[in-house]
């Protein structure tokens, strides 16, 4: 046992670079930055899935000690168009789902700016939620891709035909529930207004990505805003994209000017803000002889989309994976894809 192992990727420890600064706790990740004096933001979100708001009164939250700033749609700052729906927070008096963004306080403390929030009093006018998934829904449409570019609808023979002349046949639907990621770090966004200049510090794995989003929503030349993401806690799909607690931090540095305005989003928060893998009904029919050998393969999913953002159906391991995962003899395969329309999954 006294031969040497010749080095090779696999097998092989590798030393990483950051490392020492994890397992020391020096790692700065997103809310450890502190470039500025720090203030707190908390947002104020809808408690009903659907309507409007009919009043929003803020003034039992300033009148607390230690508040600075609070944001309504009332008086926030309006932000360019965007087909993003989702980021288009404060904007109006509309309500999509049940946790949106309505309003912030930002506070000296975390403590104090939790409490304001609490303070916000809302009055709403509810409208009817069709929050229910069904393959029998009359408004079922076809996305215009399925995540990665792939073709919503596929087919390749009769897939009918061979499935009736099967030997085996097999037909079952099969339900997957709503999954939300939930990395060890919650999203994060610390955001400095300084000179005419934005700087977020992110918990985001595409900076280059948030900048493109965030710039000209914002009303700013991409030269105007920097986003910094040293080090980031896990994502799972999450963090690929901006979303809206980026653009409400944003809205309160640019009314804070040289204050770092933190806005942790709170583990109860990661349901409602920050993305979500919907639930989807499969039906599937395969065909065989009885050795086995698939002579026909149909797949038919339905997912859930959104009324307010409506977007391309997402989560690579449905209706495609049918024909990624047909055997070499190639037998007639169908797959489909529709969704449907909902209030937001997040407004349950």
């Amino acid at each position: 046992m006294t031969d040497m192992i010749t080095p090779r990727a696999m097998g092989t420890d590798r030393a990483r670079h950051d490392a020492v600064a994890k397992v020391t706790g020096t790692a700065p990740y997103a809310a450890d930055h502190e470039q500025a004096e720090r203030v707190h933001l908390h947002p104020v979100q809808a408690t009903i899935a659907r309507g409007r708001i009919a009043s929003i009164d803020t003034s039992a939250a300033e009148a607390l000690d230690g508040v600075i700033l609070t944001l309504t749609h009332l008086d926030a700052p309006r932000l360019a168009s965007s087909d993003d729906t989702e980021m288009l927070i404060l904007q109006s008096d509309e309500v999509a789902f049940r946790g949106q963004l309505i309003g912030a306080v930002v506070a000296r403390t975390s403590e104090t700016a939790r409490e304001a929030a609490s303070l916000v009093k809302v009055t709403y006018e509810e409208q009817p939620v069709d929050a229910t998934l069904s393959a029998e829904r009359d408004d079922l449409y076809a996305p215009d891709e399925v995540n990665a570019g792939h073709e919503t609808d596929t087919a390749s023979g009769d897939v009918d035909a061979a499935f009736e002349a099967a030997e085996v046949r097999l037909e079952q639907t099969y339900t997957t529930p709503m999954e939300h990621n939930n990395p060890m770090e919650p999203h994060t966004t610390v955001a400095l207004w300084q000179e005419e200049h934005l700087t977020l510090w992110d918990s985001i794995q595409g900076a280059h990505t948030a900048r493109s989003a965030l710039a000209p929503l914002l009303g700013l030349e991409p030269e105007q805003l920097r986003v910094l993401a040293p080090f980031v806690g896990g994502g799972f799909g999450s963090k690929g994209k901006p979303h809206s607690h980026e653009v409400l931090a944003a809205m309160a540095a640019m009314r804070l000017p040289g204050l770092s305005v933190s806005f942790c989003v709170t583990r109860q928060q990661m349901f409602t803000l920050t993305g979500y893998r919907t639930p989807t009904i499969s039906r599937v029919r395969l065909g065989s002889d009885r050795q086995g050998r698939l002579s026909a393969i149909s797949h038919d999913v339905v997912e859930q989309s959104a009324t307010v953002r409506v977007r391309r159906a997402d989560g690579r391991t449905h209706a495609h994976d049918v024909r990624s995962a047909a055997p070499p003899h190639d037998p007639p395969a169908r797959d489909a894809r529709r969704a449907g329309p909902l209030l937001d999954a997040r407004a349950r």
